[in-house]
């Protein structure tokens, strides 16, 4: 008799991408076992050493070491304690930089966006590439709907996914004329968008030059668009879900979208 696993993994593939509310949303993707036999299922959860699939509506459960290593650590990342993926109060931000006066930014350097954007996207694919991972193909039409939505967390001031009129990244890209890109012949087109955002300093630090103890300067130390783009990164990086959704097989596509504002630098990106 054949193992759950093989039963599943011999079922035909078939998939709806669409928004919803489920935590594991984001799981929908290909599983492959240490076979090579692939399935398109919704991760719902790991139980002890157990992974829990679900497909056609039935939940499969059996050992995770019978995935390909790939997928059991993406799996693992899943459900790993991590910082939480949405808004941070910026009172806890670690990444909010103090205010610079007006005339402290008047002598900043240029912050050219498009570089960063590109910086990102080369990190992007050279670690899925160190992990044998398709590269990600950069998405003009994407890289706009990430685009506005660090803008306008610059300058409506909130950090989050969901925009302050309620819209998640995937209702974001549907306002904005997406309609799903066809992969593969017979495919559904893929449309939920998800997504990594992050903010940080122009600035790497600062040093208060006094004078008979007062302040009569202050001497800060600029980042370029390669270490502004590496934070970015290794911030993301840090955490699971950020992680997970750069590492994903699943995705083939992307969309960088970096916004300056001031002293900080907000970044989005979208995955599909």
């Amino acid at each position: 008799m054949k193992s759950l696993l093989a039963c599943l993994f011999s079922f035909a593939a078939s998939v709806v991408w669409a928004a919803s509310e489920d935590p594991f949303a984001d799981a929908v993707r290909t599983w492959t076992d240490l076979q090579g036999r692939e399935i398109q299922a919704v991760f719902r959860g790991i139980e002890g050493e157990k992974i829990k699939l679900e497909k056609n509506g039935q939940v499969y459960l059996f050992p995770i070491t019978r995935l390909r290593p790939e997928d059991q650590t993406y799996a693992r990342s899943l459900v790993a304690p991590a910082v939480p993926a949405k808004s941070i109060p910026p009172e806890t931000d670690p990444n909010k930089p103090a205010p610079l006066s007006d005339l402290e930014l008047q002598v900043a350097p240029e912050v050219r966006v498009k570089v960063i954007e590109k910086f990102v996207l080369q990190l992007v694919n050279e670690s899925r590439k160190a992990r044998k991972l398709n590269a990600l193909g950069n998405h003009d039409q994407i890289a706009k709907v990430a685009r506005s939505h660090s803008l306008d967390m610059a300058t409506r001031g909130f950090f989050s996914h969901d925009n302050l009129d309620g819209e998640n990244p995937t209702l974001r890209a549907k306002r904005a004329g997406f309609t799903g890109l066809v992969v593969n012949p017979g495919e559904p087109p893929r449309l939920a968008i998800h997504e990594n955002i992050g903010r940080v300093g122009r600035y790497a630090s600062f040093q208060l030059i006094k004078r008979d103890g007062k302040v009569i300067r202050k001497r800060i130390r600029w980042q370029s668009e390669a270490m502004i783009a590496q934070q970015l990164f290794d911030g993301w990086m840090a955490s699971p879900p950020h992680r997970a959704n750069i590492l994903d097989p699943a995705k083939a596509y992307i969309g960088v979208g970096v916004h300056v504002h001031r002293e900080h630098v907000f970044a989005t990106q979208n995955f599909f």
